[in-house]
């Protein structure tokens, strides 16, 4: 089945340059802060989503981010709420005040918010790259094989294939391994990056095998 995985960590006019080959952007408020001169010739045919950046260090404030929304994302992007990692309390209530404020994000699931499976079409989980490789496996294999949700899911910072192919709600991901910040990312040119970004086919392959779960 096809999956998207969207080109993220983009702060810079070089980088825009390099990823301009994928249609599909995540950008993040807290890397860009003020709007770049530069960004809107790159945004044409190109389906963005955008983020608070809070996963960040120094994360932008949640008046700031709605004021971004305002000015400079266009009505045919879509954005993910603001957040607090970690923390469903406080994450359930940026996405109500949001709503009621008209916007209308993404919601993200944060720990165990897992009602949003069932009462959204879309939503995203985060505080997966935090997570070990083993206790991510447990989280998610409780998401989808006990929660079993009806929303489309996209998996924030994922990107290889073990993380999409047991879960056929996971249709959407993102990942910045593509830019070359040390010698791990350069052992592979910005075109093979590329390659693994974009449309990708990903079948779903359930898993056999369960872990006890996290949460």
């Amino acid at each position: 089945m096809k999956r998207t995985i969207y080109v993220a960590g983009i702060n810079r006019k070089h980088l825009a340059v390099q990823a301009s080959s994928i249609p599909y952007w995540l950008l993040s408020v807290t890397l860009l802060r003020k709007y770049p001169s530069w960004l809107q010739q790159h945004l044409s045919n190109r389906v963005v989503l955008w983020d608070p950046g809070t996963f960040s260090e120094d994360p932008v404030s949640y008046s700031y981010y709605r004021t971004y929304i305002d000015r400079y994302i266009r009505s045919i992007d879509q954005y993910f709420q603001y957040d607090e990692i970690g923390d469903s309390e406080a994450s359930l209530w940026y996405l109500q005040d949001m709503r009621k404020r008209g916007y209308n994000p993404i919601p993200i699931l944060q720990a165990n918010s897992f009602h949003l499976l069932k009462s959204e079409k879309k939503i995203a989980i985060g505080g997966l790259v935090r997570l070990s490789n083993e206790d991510r496996i447990r989280y998610l294999d409780q998401i989808f094989y006990d929660y079993k949700p009806s929303a489309e899911i996209h998996l924030l910072g994922m990107k290889n294939k073990e993380w999409f192919e047991p879960y056929a709600q996971a249709i959407q991901g993102d990942n910045t391994s593509w830019i070359p910040r040390s010698k791990w990312n350069r052992k592979k040119s910005i075109e093979a990056w590329m390659l693994e970004y974009g449309e990708q086919w990903i079948p779903y392959k359930e898993r056999q095998l369960r872990q006890m779960t996290l949460f």
